[in-house]
């Protein structure tokens, strides 16, 4: 499953913002330019959105916890805009052999799930999620998230160490790095920790 904004998964995409992903576009939906597949730890809530479509057809998918898998709420804390989602955001996407499985919703009903033949159970048996990553915010800049913990150790608000720095003129926050840098960052994190994951 790709981001709206790639065509390969396990890239940075041009807005890899967690804190944009979850403010969404204007009309509710994704950002043309997403760099996530946003994704739900609440099975009930996966199935209200659903059936919520009657005269639709959807898919309810099983997804294996992986490092990719980041945990909206434990990362913008009191500034994620939708914590009612109990969101985890699939930064570069979703890979085929992580999908369990999924279940066809079709005008409210649930059908029988149907197990995914390319999972690899053994490449994510000891895989957790990607939890908090305070760097993948990407608040703007200027954002008064930048001032705080635990962001403000990804911004140039960080602590001053030394009296050169206590000398320099002060300057709005903002975050150290582009988002596409912190975003590369950990990809290379992921792919490190489980080479295997396509």
């Amino acid at each position: 499953m790709l981001p709206k904004g790639q065509s390969t998964v396990g890239v940075v995409s041009p807005d890899i913002s967690l804190w944009n992903h979850c403010q969404g576009a204007a009309d509710g939906y994704s950002r043309d330019n997403d760099g996530y597949v946003s994704a739900t730890w609440d099975r009930n809530l996966a199935l209200r959105w659903t059936t919520g479509f009657p005269d639709r057809t959807g898919y309810i998918y099983r997804i294996h916890s992986g490092p990719n898998m980041i945990d909206c709420q434990a990362t913008l804390g009191d500034y994620n805009p939708h914590p009612d989602e109990k969101e985890y955001a699939a930064i570069g996407g979703i890979k085929t052999n992580q999908i369990i499985g999924w279940t066809l919703v079709k005008n409210g009903v649930q059908g029988k799930e149907q197990l995914n033949p390319f999972y690899q159970g053994s490449v994510y048996s000891n895989m957790g999620i990607g939890g908090a990553q305070p760097q993948l915010a990407a608040f703007p800049a200027g954002h008064v998230a930048w001032s705080e913990a635990p962001w403000s150790q990804y911004s140039t608000c960080a602590p001053k160490r030394s009296a050169r720095d206590f000398f320099k003129q002060k300057r709005a926050c903002s975050p150290a790095k582009s988002n596409q840098a912190f975003a590369t960052d950990y990809l290379e994190y992921v792919n490190a920790i489980c080479p295997e994951c396509e």
